[in-house]
């Protein structure tokens, strides 16, 4: 290529570069502009929109809590158009209530539509009031298996907390004593406080030879204190 050392020829070089590609220069840029411009319209339809279905989850928990006339007409029409995060934390709610009235079947079709739509942050709990509701109606085998296929290590003391009260249920109280000693033995494992009433379903069916829950959650409790500390440091 020759060198151009001419100003003027350079300049002319370049205005017809310019000429030639200006176009798809400012399309480009139009592009990139329009895409940044309508992803943060996005994003702000989407914090508006989750902002939204927040504000009307509230109101229907609000008006389920006083117990206000249509409140569950009204709970039922948003699960039905919200298969989301936010109908799943609705029907657990209605499945609270379904079980408390004893009305099993409609608190099962509530646990289980929050399984299947409530993704990673609801999913596993509500496995945990399915399993419940399941040993509720005598489908003890149904609530072990399903608490069985829970395999996420966050809710390892959940699981077997939960399982022991499956168990309880059943009245197996060997098979519950050990679900509820695994629970403390998470617990230890991970330096998660031992919530009191884990501590008093363990207590109540304690073995010759087990240290005492309440003990164990002490202890746990001293060795967590001093952990912090030491990080404060």
């Amino acid at each position: 290529m020759d060198v151009l050392t001419d100003d003027h020829e350079r300049e002319q070089v370049v205005r017809k570069w310019w000429s030639e590609n200006w176009k798809s220069l400012a399309l480009g840029i139009v592009i990139a502009l329009g895409g940044m411009i309508g992803y943060r319209q996005y994003q702000n339809y989407q914090h508006d929109e989750a902002a939204r279905k927040a504000y009307e989850l509230s109101t229907i928990q609000t008006k389920l809590s006083l117990k206000q006339e249509n409140a569950v007409a009204l709970a039922e029409s948003f699960i039905k158009e919200h298969e989301d995060l936010y109908g799943s934390l609705l029907s657990l709610d209605l499945a609270a209530m379904n079980s408390a009235a004893g009305e099993y079947d409609k608190a099962l079709d509530n646990a289980v539509f929050a399984v299947k739509n409530g993704g990673e942050l609801v999913s596993p709990n509500a496995k945990f009031v399915q399993a419940h509701v399941l040993a509720q109606m005598k489908k003890f085998d149904e609530a072990v298996s399903l608490l069985e296929s829970v395999e996420t290590k966050a809710y390892a003391v959940e699981k077997y907390e939960t399982l022991g009260d499956v168990y309880y249920s059943k009245g197996d109280m060997d098979k519950a004593h050990d679900s509820y000693l695994k629970a403390l033995e998470v617990c230890e494992q991970k330096k998660i406080a031992i919530n009191p009433l884990l501590q008093m379903k363990a207590d109540n069916l304690i073995h010759d030879g087990d240290t005492p829950a309440y003990k164990r959650a002490q202890v746990l409790a001293e060795e967590i204190s001093k952990s912090a500390a030491e990080i404060k440091k």
